[in-house]
């Protein structure tokens, strides 16, 4: 689906957030020249400056018009990301979000481990199978979601909406991430062994082992990361 204009004009004036060109702490134009510098209407230029101060980018100020906000405000974490996709690299991103991953997914796979169910399993069984494919015809896009059904499977497994709702910004980062690292084969393989061990732990019921077996896969692709990477 193409972005609307909203969209379109959102990601212009983050982009201009982002280099500094409107800088922290500094106000925006006045509504018709911002939608003059965005080429666009006066309602778009509204509408976008709107969602970027929901996510804390921005802040309006009675009276006095509409600031940057520090990056320690801000509260979505696309646009934390592509702060950080200016200031640094691919590399130090995917490091960064494996921290959080790390967080999340390994106490996730121990609780997924005391309540999934078989058909969950039987799914996850043809994730994997789904990955193996991919990776014997090279397919980086089916090979990055069968990954990442993977991965979802063990968050949705745990009936816990917080984790859910936790885990739900990060995994478009995620994919595009993910994107960079599986177009290698060693890679694939290195998943695809990684997911059929978590497996066995989520079948065994263990939530020991499958909290070990998942804190491997992230040590795995941090390995990969740093090897991939630049």
């Amino acid at each position: 689906m193409a972005p609307s204009r909203i969209d379109t004009a959102v990601a212009e004036l983050l982009r201009r957030v982002v280099d500094g060109t409107y800088a922290v702490g500094s106000a925006l134009p006045g509504e018709e020249a911002l939608a003059a510098v965005l080429s666009v209407s006066r309602l778009t230029a509204r509408e976008a400056t709107r969602v970027l101060i929901t996510r804390g980018v921005l802040s309006a100020r009675q009276g006095s018009g509409t600031y940057v906000n520090d990056p320690a405000d801000w509260q979505d974490l696309a646009s934390l990301v592509a702060l950080a996709r200016h200031e640094g690299s691919e590399r130090e991103i995917g490091l960064a979000l494996l921290e959080v991953r790390r967080m999340i997914e390994v106490g996730s796979a121990g609780i997924a481990a005391a309540r999934i169910t078989p058909e969950r399993l039987t799914a996850m069984e043809s994730t994997i199978a789904a990955l193996k494919a991919a990776d014997a015809a090279d397919d980086v896009e089916a090979a990055t979601a069968a990954d990442l059904a993977f991965h979802d499977h063990i968050i949705e497994a745990t009936g816990n909406l917080f984790i859910h709702a936790t885990f739900a910004p990060l995994r478009q980062e995620l994919m595009m991430a993910r994107r960079v690292t599986s177009a290698h084969h060693e890679v694939r393989a290195h998943a695809i062994a990684q997911h059929e061990r978590i497996l066995l732990a989520l079948r065994l019921g263990s939530p020991d082992a499958a909290k070990a077996a998942m804190r491997a896969h992230m040590d795995q692709t941090t390995n990969d990361l740093l090897e991939y990477t630049t």
